[in-house]
């Protein structure tokens, strides 16, 4: 007899031995982790425990503030020393607000510091301890590690496509070149026919793994290759001894997560302060 899997069973499979807490701290870290291989350069500017990250660029996407717990009592000076380079250095910044932040009301205070919301992750975890609720993908689409520099710059053109960013010449060496000699960074391109269809990264964090930078060019969406990419993602993470992947997930894609067994584990707010509107900013991943 087949028996209905309710909410918090699935919940429960999803996080495994994690509690809902744990699992939005997980995503936070990881994303934390992230941001400092992308931007952990000379040059890269970073405030207390890692809270602030920028490598002082025009655009918004390359200077960001994260992980910030503050004391209710002083949040609102925290929050303006922590703004105050960025301000005298006149480029703009993005905020990142998650359940682990503090305050709990420090969204609201940003934007009585100027800030302005621009949109909304959702924070999302998956146990790796079992395959249940991974869908079937075609076995025409094969996913590869790529590693050379010549596949480095294939899985960075379909990624771009992918997302729509195509113009942004400023990413693709940021794409091609991070996480290379760290190893954090395992490219994944989805080939059909040997055409690349797909790709992601895997990130190998301390202790966290994390999904991100999964695009399929429209030409070939619905085939498969993103839960193949997903899955594939998985895979890799456990034989490398990872308890969970962890993502953080548009909202026109949650559902699709939830199919291949993610759980939310709440919501991640992005602001931004930007010294002059007009500016085309992008936040890619």
């Amino acid at each position: 007899m087949i028996t209905a899997v309710t909410k918090r069973e699935r919940t429960d499979m999803a996080l495994g031995n994690l509690t809902m807490d744990a699992g939005a701290c997980l995503v936070s870290e990881e994303m934390a982790q992230y941001f400092l291989t992308v931007d952990g350069q000379p040059g890269t500017y970073i405030l207390g425990n890692a809270s602030a990250s920028s490598v002082r660029a025009p655009q918004v996407d390359r200077n960001r503030i994260f992980r910030a717990r503050l004391g209710a009592d002083t949040a609102d000076q925290g929050i303006e020393q922590l703004l105050l380079p960025f301000r005298r250095a006149a480029v703009p910044v993005t905020w990142y607000v998650d359940s682990c932040s503090r305050p709990n009301d420090l969204a609201t205070r940003l934007v009585s510091h100027g800030l302005e919301l621009r949109y909304s992750w959702t924070g999302m975890v998956r146990s790796l301890d079992d395959p249940e609720g991974i869908e079937e993908a075609p076995s025409d689409i094969t996913v590869v590690e790529s590693v050379s520099a010549d596949e480095r710059e294939q899985w960075m053109r379909v990624v771009l496509e992918g997302f729509g960013l195509t113009q942004f010449h400023d990413l693709e060496s940021m794409l091609t070149e991070t996480g290379v000699l760290s190893g954090r960074w395992h490219r994944l391109t989805a080939l059909q026919d040997g055409t690349a269809v797909g790709a992601a990264l895997l990130f190998a964090g301390d202790g966290v793994a994390g999904l991100h930078w999964l695009g399929v060019p429209q030409m070939f969406r619905k085939r498969g290759a993103g839960i193949l990419l997903t899955r594939q993602a998985m895979a890799q993470a456990a034989r490398m001894s990872y308890s969970h992947l962890v993502l953080q997930a548009n909202p026109e894609v949650v559902q699709l997560y939830v199919r291949l067994g993610f759980d939310n584990v709440g919501d991640i707010a992005v602001l931004d302060w930007r010294p002059g509107m007009g500016a085309l900013t992008v936040e890619p991943d």
